[in-house]
């Protein structure tokens, strides 16, 4: 839970015992309708009470799935990073990728060309 909703929490259950002492206190002493009626305001606070802590569990929710989908695009990440150093390790030489495979460095191993038209 984050500093925020500590905070809105502690502030809700203040005002919800506090209405709920102004309800005990006043029992008897006024019309029944604003009884009954500060009691229901004293169950508001309380619901707001239950808001923040399912928000919370759903921000944890969210902060693990971003961390897994992290995980998983870091994977991905590596795995096309492999993949290109294998291609680039299987590549004949410099000059064959730039010559557009009409050419090849001096020290390579293959000194053919790889065109189809030669």
């Amino acid at each position: 839970m984050s500093r925020g909703s500590r905070t809105l929490t502690v502030m809700y259950a203040a005002v919800a015992l506090w209405l709920s002492f102004c309800t005990v206190r006043t029992w008897g002493t006024v019309p029944a309708w604003t009884t009954l009626a500060m009691a229901v305001a004293s169950l508001a606070p309380v619901i707001g009470v239950v808001r923040e802590t399912v928000v919370a569990d759903e921000r944890r929710t969210v902060a693990v799935l971003r961390e897994r989908e992290g995980r998983r695009a870091a994977w991905r990440d590596a795995a096309a990073a492999a993949l290109a150093r294998a291609e680039v390790e299987a590549a004949c030489c410099e000059s064959w990728w730039t010559s557009c495979a009409t050419s090849h460095d001096p020290g390579c191993a293959h000194r053919t060309s790889r065109d189809t038209t030669a």
